[in-house]
C-alpha cells in the first residue's frame, strides 16, 4: 500500500513540475486552448472523411444503378484511405525499351531450364510437364519424337490455356493473402506472392517471404532501388531476385516502412527467369493472358484503383473507368485464372482477407487497364539444383 501511495505522490509531483515549466510559455488557460483546439481539429478532420467516404459510397452506388453493373461494394477498411496510401506502382520511364530486351533474354534462359527440365523427366521415365507428340507410320503409333529445344515452350504447360474457367486458386496453389497497410508497397507483395505460387506449383512446397526485405534492400541490375512505401516496380524485384535469393518473413517480419538494408539468412531460391508477356509490357490479349497463366504460373500486372475499386466486396467488376491511355495505373495485383462465362480475370490483392472475396476480385477483362505490366517468372525445381 505504502508502495501504490509513494507511486501515485510521484507522479502528481512530475506533473506539477511540467505545469510549471510550461506556464513560462503558456498561460494555464492558453496550455488548455492549446490541446482544445488540437482534439477539435481532428474532430473535424475525421467528420470530414466520414462525409467524404458516405458521399463516394452514394456516387458508386447510383452508377451501379444507372449503368446496371455487376458488382457489389460496402465500406471497407480500403475505402478509408486515400488511393495512393494503399497502391504504390510507379512505372519506369523505359519499360517499353526495357521490357523487349528482358522478355528476350527471359525467354532463352526459360527455354534452357525447360531443356535441364526434360532431361530430368526423361532419367525419371516420365511425362509431367511436356505435351507429347507422336508420328504415324503405316497407321501404327511410333514413339514421341524428340522435341527440339527451340520448340520446348510451344510443349510446356502448367495447365490447358483452351479451358471454358481455370484458377491457380482453385487449384490450391495460392499462399494466403498479405496486408501491406498504408505503404506503397503492393510492387513488393504482387512479386512475392508470385514467385510464392510459383514455388509451390513447380516443388509442392509452401514459403513466406519477406516483403519488408524487399523494401530494405532489392536493387535492380543498375543499382536503382526497386522500390519504397511511395511506390516501385515488380519488375525490378524479379531482376534482383535473378542474383539474390529470397527471404522468409520470419527472418525479416513487415513493418510497412523503409528501413536500412541488413544481413539476413536467405533461403538460396532465386529466379530463373522472368520475362512480360507482351514484347512493350503492354496489356496482353485475353489469349495470350490465358496461355502465360497456363504455361508459367500466377502472373503479376497492373490496374487502376478507384473509390469504387477500395469498395468492391463480390460480383464481376466492370467499372470501366476513364482512362489516359494504358500506363493509366496505380497498382500492382496478382492475375491467378479466369472465366470465360463471367469474361473475367481472378485476381489476388494485398488488401487482406477482409477486402473483396476473402482478398480476391472477380475483374472484367479489358476494365480498369487490367493486365498492363504482365509479368511472369521461372523458378528453379529444387530436384534440379
Amino acid at each position: 500500500m505504502k508502495t501504490k501511495q509513494y507511486t501515485l505522490t510521484m507522479i502528481v509531483l512530475v506533473l506539477v513540475s511540467v505545469f510549471s515549466y510550461n506556464s513560462a510559455t503558456y498561460s494555464e488557460s492558453g496550455f488548455f486552448n492549446f490541446f482544445k483546439k488540437d482534439v477539435e481539429e481532428q474532430k473535424e478532420r475525421q467528420t470530414k472523411d466520414v462525409e467524404l467516404i458516405k458521399k463516394q459510397m452514394q456516387q458508386i452506388r447510383q452508377d451501379i444503378i444507372k449503368r446496371n453493373l455487376k458488382y457489389k461494394v460496402d465500406i471497407t477498411d480500403a475505402i478509408k484511405h486515400e488511393i495512393d496510401e494503399i497502391t504504390g506502382i510507379s512505372v519506369p520511364d523505359t519499360l517499353e525499351d526495357d521490357a523487349k530486351i528482358q522478355s528476350d533474354w527471359g525467354d532463352r534462359l526459360f527455354r534452357y531450364f525447360l531443356k535441364k527440365l526434360r532431361e530430368h523427366e526423361k532419367k525419371k521415365g516420365e511425362s509431367k510437364y511436356f505435351k507429347e507428340e507422336t508420328r504415324k507410320e503405316d497407321n501404327k503409333t511410333a514413339p514421341p519424337e524428340e522435341i527440339p529445344e527451340k520448340d520446348l515452350p510451344d510443349h510446356f504447360q502448367l495447365a490447358d490455356p483452351a479451358l471454358t474457367s481455370f484458377s491457380w486458386y482453385d487449384k490450391d496453389m495460392m499462399t494466403d493473402v498479405r496486408y501491406q497497410g498504408t505503404c506503397g508497397s503492393c510492387w513488393a507483395f504482387t512479386s512475392l506472392a508470385v514467385y510464392e505460387s510459383c514455388f509451390k506449383i513447380m516443388n509442392d512446397v509452401e514459403l513466406d517471404l519477406s516483403e519488408q526485405h524487399l523494401i530494405n534492400c532489392a536493387v535492380d541490375s543498375r543499382g536503382s532501388d526497386a522500390g519504397s512505401c511511395n511506390g516501385g516496380w515488380y519488375g525490378k524485384v524479379f531482376d534482383y531476385l535473378t542474383k539474390n535469393s529470397v527471404v522468409e518473413e520470419k527472418y525479416a517480419p513487415y513493418k510497412g516502412r523503409a528501413l536500412n538494408c541488413s544481413q539476413t539468412k536467405k533461403t538460396g531460391y532465386r529466379l530463373i527467369a522472368w520475362g512480360y508477356v507482351e514484347n512493350d509490357a503492354g496489356i496482353p490479349p485475353v489469349s495470350a493472358m490465358k496461355k502465360a497463366i497456363a504455361k508459367h504460373g500466377p502472373i503479376a500486372a497492373c490496374v487502376k484503383v478507384t473509390p469504387a475499386f477500395q469498395a468492391y466486396v463480390g460480383g464481376i467488376f466492370d467499372e470501366r473507368t476513364r482512362v489516359r491511355g494504358e500506363r493509366d495505373i496505380n497498382h500492382g495485383i496478382v492475375i491467378v485464372g479466369w472465366d470465360d462465362n463471367k469474361k473475367a480475370y481472378l485476381i489476388k490483392n494485398s488488401w487482406g482477407e477482409r477486402w473483396g472475396e476473402n482478398g480476391y476480385m472477380w475483374i472484367e477483362y479489358g476494365c480498369n487497364n487490367i493486365g498492363y505490366g504482365a509479368a511472369w517468372i521461372t523458378v528453379d525445381k529444387t530436384e534440379l539444383q
